[in-house]
């Protein structure tokens, strides 16, 4: 039994080590880069600016002495907002949050500590190193940050995890882990008891053993977290597994049994005791939705105004390169069910649409969707303006009309409306959009059943915040005609 144990035993001390490693480098770096923050503060306020660092007993104050006590000051704070959490993946908008709230932290006490001590030190100076504390910080996480996203995309830095349950939730997030691989994690299979040894499930995964079997096999393959989707499980089941596990060198991740709300929407109460989780409410009130109309009319004319020479060489080019109209004109049906002529370049031959039903069983797309990567049917011009996704630009039209909005759902046809169920109708509880999650989500490589997902996805967490990331993915994804046909 102990000869069977030491393996176990020296890959987990080399896991401590390689996580403490890595914690060391994070926590230097950001050293380095506070340390850098004021030392730049310093040459700014009093070689920039001009002016002379105060006095302290007749002797002037020596920032250099200052910045080395505040830097390990700053990491100490750092610490205790969670930036150096071991296994915590967190996203980039809550990183850039704790930072901040680090930095301030941080300024603050060299305020107090200045005031307690009557060091003298120059206000301006402090304000400066907050500032520009916030700029280097955070840019030096920006660079770490893809340097792992790069190392793990690479199949570095990898957590080797183990998903418990097959379900529709456990399958979903391991799709989703799968795609998103900058988080690092490597999936080896699933275990559970409703499903065959070795049987496929989803992307080559399989099933490794059963729920009896879990200890076993997180010690066979050196797996450091287990992750189990709680819609899966009963709920007696899972404190057992709890203290199975607990002797083991392994994280435990549990869901929420929902993978459609965000985080964000979720708190962990406790009552009597027990864990609750409390779900914020959702939609939007009448001071959002106009906070969102003003953007999205401010938008369009912005976008309309500097984009207006190179729509009329569109113009000009579809015109040149095919007869027909310049641009698609369709009926789409919008929010609560109305419909509203949807306006595009026109891509396509201009009998197009009569030729579609020759088409109809080459079609590659999603569910309803329809759509070929190599349709006959797309001119020269076409093919340009869809590979960056230049087609839907007049839809600032619509946008400006109030038919659409800049960010929403995709404007479906009243066909598809007409085979939609209950559920994927709620998608029609908001104006659809020029761009949408789906659309920064993988695009023509998603499922039917991802779109209709990520659509309601967007619906139930929708944000200010979240419509600026994705007008931000949309962006580079345009650039990089990611997923577009």
């Amino acid at each position: 039994m102990a000869t069977e144990a030491l393996p176990a035993v020296t890959a987990r001390k080399t896991r401590h080590r390689q996580s403490a490693f890595r914690i060391f480098l994070r926590v230097l770096a950001d050293g380095m880069a506070v340390s850098a923050a004021l030392f730049l503060a310093t040459a700014l306020r009093f070689e920039i600016f001009s002016g002379a660092p105060g006095k302290v007993d007749g002797a002037l104050v020596d920032y250099t002495v200052v910045t080395l006590i505040a830097t390990p000051v700053w990491l100490l704070l750092f610490w205790l907002y969670g930036l150096y959490e071991p296994r915590q993946v967190l996203s980039p908008v809550n990183e850039f949050k704790q930072v901040f709230h680090g930095v301030v932290a941080g300024s603050v006490l060299i305020f107090v500590a200045d005031s307690v001590f009557n060091r003298n030190l120059a206000r301006g100076w402090a304000i400066l190193g907050m500032a520009v504390g916030f700029v280097v910080v955070g840019g030096e996480r920006l660079v770490i940050r893809k340097l792992l996203h790069f190392m793990r995309r690479r199949g570095s830095d990898a957590t080797r995890t183990i998903i418990v349950g097959t379900n529709h939730e456990a399958r979903t997030i391991a799709k989703t882990l799968d795609r998103e691989g900058w988080l690092g994690y490597q999936i080896l299979g699933f275990v559970d008891d409703e499903n065959e040894l070795g049987e496929d499930l989803e992307n080559g995964y399989k099933v490794l053993g059963t729920l009896a079997q879990l200890k076993d096999l997180v010690a066979e393959h050196e797996v450091n977290n287990v992750l189990i989707a709680a819609s899966a499980l009963d709920p007696g089941y899972l404190n057992r597994l709890f203290w199975e596990l607990q002797d083991h060198d392994v994280d435990i991740q549990i869901t929420s049994g929902t993978v459609d709300l965000m985080a964000s929407r979720m708190i962990v109460q406790s009552i009597a005791g027990v864990p609750l989780l409390y779900v914020r409410r959702t939609g939007m009130d009448g001071l959002q939705r106009t906070v969102k109309r003003s953007i999205d009319v401010a938008g369009s004319v912005l976008l309309g105004v500097l984009l207006s020479p190179f729509l009329a060489v569109f113009a000009i080019w579809i015109k040149r390169d095919s007869s027909g109209p310049v641009f698609f004109k369709q009926v789409r049906v919008g929010r609560e069910g109305e419909q509203f002529v949807c306006w595009k370049f026109r891509t396509m031959v201009a009998d197009a649409e009569d030729l579609k039903a020759e088409l109809e069983s080459l079609n590659e797309g999603p569910g309803l969707l329809f759509k070929l990567k190599e349709d006959p049917r797309i001119t020269k011009a076409g093919r340009f303006l869809r590979r960056f996704s230049l087609d839907e630009l007049p839809q600032i039209w619509n946008v400006l009309k109030g038919e659409m909005s800049l960010v929403g759902p995709r404007p479906a046809l009243p066909s598809e409306v007409e085979q939609f169920d209950d559920w994927t109708r709620n998608r029609m509880k908001v104006k659809p959009g020029m761009t949408g999650l789906w659309q920064v989500s993988g695009r023509a490589e998603t499922s039917f059943s991802d779109y209709v997902r990520y659509d309601l996805f967007y619906i139930q967490n929708w944000s200010l915040s979240l419509d600026l990331w994705i007008l931000w993915r949309t962006f580079r994804a345009v650039l990089s005609t990611e997923g577009a046909h």
